[in-house]
């Protein structure tokens, strides 16, 4: 670790190494469909890579645009850059000429012009009508008569004419005969802002016989986008099948092992209680609480980095600090490692759950709820079993030293109290107090920490006999955490 950190910008140089998501071979794929079809283009001409925010998109885009380069003048249009801008099409096509060398000619001048007519109005009028995917721009046309403005079809004659000038420009510039622009992240956009550009790009940059483009999209945020404008009218799959001819999806493989081991080392776990190498345990880790968005993943090693560089400094200064994985010479506690993973995970990404996570009087009062909900008890037993869950949270609460706890039979009393889900459908009293009817209790949803708390509860070896645990409680981890990040 050594207090290294991942950004978490689109990886430039896309190498086997840093190759986390498996983006080398679906991007070459990808190049050799696009290369193998060049004489295509004058049909097919909007490709789409479905992946979800944080998926890797970006990057794969940035290879490709690199592995093109040599046989196709390539674009690239961050939309995010241009959100602020009235007019998202506009703003790629300005774009397009500054890059190709043509703005300030009479080309550029004339494709402006004209677009700046075509565009005019349209993010207030554009709507469209499937399956013919077609244009209701009443609030257009009546926009340019009361200007005494070019009809609508004459400005979109002169779109197309110019679009093919420029086509012809590029081309006898570089000798290179097509081109493909790529399009990233429009999952941040606005969706009236997404639903307005792939619009405009399907319904007049099409008219271009040698352009390509490859649009990075989150069905989701599309999804969201379509709902908004056309409710329940248009289905968002249909709305898409009409937009792009081609599409691609993201690789569902993800090397944890490439990511984990940049900050966890394949030395051993010195504990007699947990078996393995640090970065195999880790990654495990991971994947038992379902947290696997590369993105997200980036984000909290990054900060658990910047959490072992404050505790090496305080503990050099003299104060004690949580027994954590430090970096590959030392010698941390497991427990207290995930344990730290765990409240950088839900404090950045699930704050409810941060905030919630030691009250115990919010717990209890959920669980009494849960006990009068389910069915399964028996009216004559009922109130037993709510005294006894009362009883059972009395005491044995968080804010004790690790290292004073005795983990022995007490040790499921201790997870449950303070790691078992504050929201729950349906329990019983031997649902908590009994391991081997845990999975009995329903839980609301299958939420992040009823997953780690299944976790420790199929892993209780990691706190039974353990001795690594500090003088920290899990109250003064959590307050450290807050503190310093």
């Amino acid at each position: 670790m050594d207090g290294m950190l991942l950004n978490n910008l689109p990886i430039g140089d896309l190498t086997s190494d840093n190759d986390y998501l498996g983006l080398i071979d679906k991007g070459s794929l990808i190049k050799l469909f696009i290369e193998s079809n060049k004489e295509q283009f004058s049909e097919i001409k909007m490709f789409a890579l479905y992946g979800e925010w944080g998926s890797g998109k970006s990057t794969l885009m940035k290879y490709l645009l690199k592995e093109l380069k040599t046989n196709f003048n390539t674009f690239f249009f961050d939309t995010w850059e241009f959100e602020t801008d009235n007019n998202l099409a506009l703003s790629l096509l300005e774009l397009l000429l500054l890059e190709s060398a043509t703005a300030g000619e009479d080309i550029a001048d004339e494709l402006i012009e004209v677009a700046e007519k075509l565009l005019k109005g349209f993010t207030k009028s554009i709507r469209i009508s499937l399956p013919g995917l077609s244009v209701d721009g009443k609030a257009l046309t009546e926009e340019l008569d009361s200007e005494k403005e070019k009809s609508f079809t004459q400005l979109k004659n002169e779109f197309k004419t110019e679009f093919l000038r420029w086509e012809d420009e590029v081309r006898g510039r570089s000798e290179k005969k097509y081109n493909i622009i790529f399009i990233d992240d429009l999952d941040r956009c606005e969706p009236e802002n997404v639903l307005n550009l792939l619009s405009a790009l399907k319904l007049f940059f099409t008219y271009g016989q040698r352009t390509i483009f490859f649009c990075g999209i989150d069905k989701k945020a599309v999804n969201e986008a379509v709902k908004t404008k056309y409710g329940e009218v248009v289905k968002s799959s249909e709305y898409l099948e009409k937009i792009f001819d081609i599409s691609f999806s993201m690789p569902s493989v993800f090397h944890f092992d490439r990511l984990i081991s940049f900050y966890f080392t394949e030395t051993p776990i010195n504990e007699e209680n947990v078996n393995g190498i640090w970065n195999e345990q880790i990654e495990n880790f991971f994947k038992e609480i379902n947290f696997f968005n590369p993105r997200r993943m980036k984000k909290v090693l990054n900060k658990y980095v910047m959490l072992t560089i404050f505790y090496q400094n305080l503990y050099e200064q003299g104060y004690s600090i949580p027994n954590i994985y430090l970096n590959s010479k030392s010698e941390g506690c497991f427990f207290e490692t995930i344990l730290c993973l765990y409240f950088l995970i839900i404090k950045e990404f699930y704050p409810k759950i941060y905030r919630d996570l030691f009250d115990y009087k919010l717990k209890e009062d959920n669980y009494l709820k849960a006990i009068k909900a389910t069915p399964k008890i028996n009216e004559g037993n009922r109130l037993s079993h709510i005294n006894q869950v009362t009883n059972f949270f009395d005491g044995n609460k968080g804010d004790k030293s690790l290292n004073k706890i005795n983990f022995g039979s007490d040790v499921n009393k201790f997870i449950v109290i303070c790691f078992s889900p504050i929201n729950v459908k349906q329990l019983t009293y031997y649902s908590i107090s009994q391991k081997n009817r845990l999975d009995e209790m329903i839980p609301a949803d299958n939420s992040i920490d009823y997953l780690f708390f299944k976790y420790l509860i199929k892993n209780l070896n990691i706190l039974t006999n353990s001795k690594k645990l500090s003088e920290y409680s899990l109250h003064g981890i959590k307050d450290s955490i807050s503190r310093l990040l």
